[in-house]
């Protein structure tokens, strides 16, 4: 193999992008900078198919759910432990309008595979009208990203830097920036976003599965113990968590939840949002050898399995990217 890629940002994305080349025989190494703010660490993981309030499929979801089930599963027996599971997501149907949208959903064979009519008795005491999003995913991604890097560093090929590369002198032919929020030198299209989330314990509530009303209340592992968030904030003055977070968060949990609150931890993460909601992927204009590979916003671990394997398909064979991911359509800062 001719071209020896350089991945910068041992992120999420950059991981991804790594394993993907490892898999693919590609000769590369990933670098990146330990800071606050991953937003990885503080992630629900969660691939749900069906979004919104009138409940439409997400943008290119059956391709991207055919290929993460592919990729984390490789990953799994790659690195000898599970952390991709199906998961039914329970909508609440608190109004007519959304019970509309989702009646409209019930029997359209485009959706069969995401809309299920099943019921569960301890919903049903709750006398509000739901529905189930089935056919979803929720990767342990904190678990998952650490397991990879442990990976990459075992094989000598992830290093860890204390300062950010200068990437005009590295001996390498193609550039890959996989820096998320951190770095935006070569687009203006990357929004940071703040993404707040808390780890509660909720004694006596019982969940069939991922709950979504204002947040998410995702089960965990632990017996009453839930993942709750996402509280966002763009261009955010910090990476830490807030007070304003966490009263947003606690406020939306008392909502539907009638007990104690236990707070274990408050987590926060930047993630790269792009206002179009579409991923930034593809070479930068004015330097030939570097390539984005950011902007996923919340939809990271759908997005990441499909285009980093696009993007090398790209570097390496030439193959096309489709235009509604690339980096011209924002404006790029001469390096």
């Amino acid at each position: 193999m001719e071209k020896k890629i350089l991945i910068i940002g041992h992120g999420f994305a950059g991981c991804v992008s790594a394993l993907t080349c490892y898999r693919r025989g590609i000769p590369f190494t990933i670098s990146g900078i330990k800071t606050p703010g991953e937003a990885s660490m503080a992630s629900s993981g969660l691939i749900n198919p069906v979004t919104g309030r009138r409940y439409v499929k997400a943008w290119m979801i059956d391709e991207l759910i055919e290929k993460a089930i592919e990729f984390y599963t490789w990953t799994e027996n790659l690195f000898g432990s599970t952390y991709f599971f199906p998961v039914d997501i329970v909508r609440f149907l608190s109004n007519e309008e959304a019970r509309a949208a989702w009646n409209k959903r019930i029997d359209d064979p485009e959706y069969a595979s995401y809309i299920s009519k099943k019921r569960f008795f301890a919903l049903d005491q709750l006398k509000t009208p739901y529905g189930i999003v089935t056919g979803a995913y929720r990767l342990d991604t904190s678990a998952w990203l650490t397991a990879a890097r442990d990976f990459l560093l075992d094989k000598k090929l992830l290093r860890f830097q204390f300062e950010p590369i200068n990437e005009d002198i590295v001996e390498t032919r193609q550039i890959i920036l996989a820096t998320g929020a951190i770095d935006n030198v070569y687009s203006t299209g990357i929004i940071p976003n703040k993404g707040e989330a808390l780890i509660v314990k909720l004694p006596g509530w019982k969940l069939p599965g991922i709950v979504k009303e204002k947040v998410y209340f995702v089960p965990l592992k632990e017996k009453e113990m839930f993942w709750v968030g996402s509280y966002y904030q763009p261009w955010p003055d910090d990476p830490y968590p807030s007070e304003e977070g966490r009263i947003n968060l606690l406020q939306a949990i008392s909502e539907i939840y009638p007990g104690e609150i236990e707070v274990i931890e408050h987590l926060s993460g930047i993630r790269p949002t792009v206002d179009d909601r579409r991923p930034i992927i593809g070479s930068i204009p004015g330097h030939p050898n570097k390539f984005l590979f950011n902007g996923m916003g919340t939809k990271g671990t759908s997005l990441a399995p499909y285009w980093a394997d696009q993007l090398l398909s790209y570097i390496i064979d030439a193959k096309p990217l489709p235009s509604i991911v690339n980096p011209s359509r924002y404006s790029v800062i001469p390096g």
